[in-house]
């Protein structure tokens, strides 16, 4: 439920702020009011705090254009605030060019396993070869209008091309198994350069309160826990009202990892004191 509120509050930001429309009151069931001027100026001030809070990427890493709106919504559900929220992507170009490593190696041993063994090569071939030089003669016994002859011919010419084929296609019958074991264990290998962060000004460890964590521990932080969805949430303090500041962090959990210290770094916490 606490995921569906905190989906549902910024999609009606998101949308207000796109569209630069009011709130639509089948959004909100007892719905939509309008903001303050106060409201809006916070909301403005908070989105700007939220993007010099971003980290810049680290050695090898590529932080991805951030999408900011920093205009406030003119309306809100009835009972709700507004809550500033801002997404980023962090990519790890060593990450990314390693897939790209591993993915050639992967495809290398698939085309070797895919090649016929010499024998059965030298046996496709002939019969290839066979059903070429027949098929030729048929076509010069048609030239010499000899139907019946060109029609024998045509057929002992596809036959040899069946048989060819036979060879290949039994061939892949038996390497199937594996191809797939290969294509099993490149997909496992394979590890996604992208790190999605969610800086929002909302207490989440409030909303999830209920929910099984799983602590851990990010040098420069003050609190770092997992979600059940493999989310990392972590602490980054306080904006200027008092209001609780988090990061949601989404990828490989090294990964995930390396980009939640880069909050725990000294000017990215100067940043986050001097809200």
């Amino acid at each position: 439920m606490t995921k569906f509120v905190l989906r549902l509050t910024w999609t009606i930001v998101y949308s207000t702020l796109i569209s630069g429309a009011g709130i639509l009151f089948a959004d909100c069931p007892e719905g939509a009011r309008a903001t303050t001027e106060s409201e809006q100026q916070n909301y403005s001030a908070k989105m700007q705090f939220l993007k010099a809070a971003i980290p810049n990427a680290p050695e090898g890493w590529e932080l991805q254009p951030v999408k900011f709106f920093a205009v406030a919504p003119k309306s809100a559900c009835k009972g709700s605030e507004l809550v500033p929220a801002l997404d980023a992507t962090y990519v790890s170009l060593a990450e990314r060019k390693q897939n790209e490593e591993r993915d050639r190696q992967y495809e290398a041993r698939i085309d070797a396993v895919r090649k016929l063994s010499p024998e059965e090569q030298k046996e496709a071939d002939s019969l290839y070869h066979q059903g070429s030089d027949l098929g030729y003669k048929s076509i010069a016994e048609l030239k010499n209008k000899n139907q019946a002859e060109a029609d024998k011919l045509r057929a002992e010419a596809n036959k040899a091309y069946a048989a060819s084929k036979a060879i290949q296609q039994a061939h892949m019958e038996k390497i199937f198994p594996q191809i797939r074991a290969i294509e099993d264990e490149k997909r496992a290998a394979y590890v996604n350069p992208e790190v999605r962060v969610h800086l929002i000004v909302r207490d989440l460890a409030l909303d999830q309160q209920t929910v099984k964590k799983e602590p851990v521990q990010i040098d420069g932080v003050s609190k770092a826990y997992y979600t059940p969805e493999k989310t990392l949430a972590v602490s980054l303090g306080l904006s200027s009202d008092g209001k609780p500041v988090w990061a949601q962090i989404q990828g490989d959990r090294k990964q995930a990892e390396t980009v939640a210290r880069l909050f725990g770094q000294p000017a990215t916490k100067r940043i986050l004191a001097s809200r």
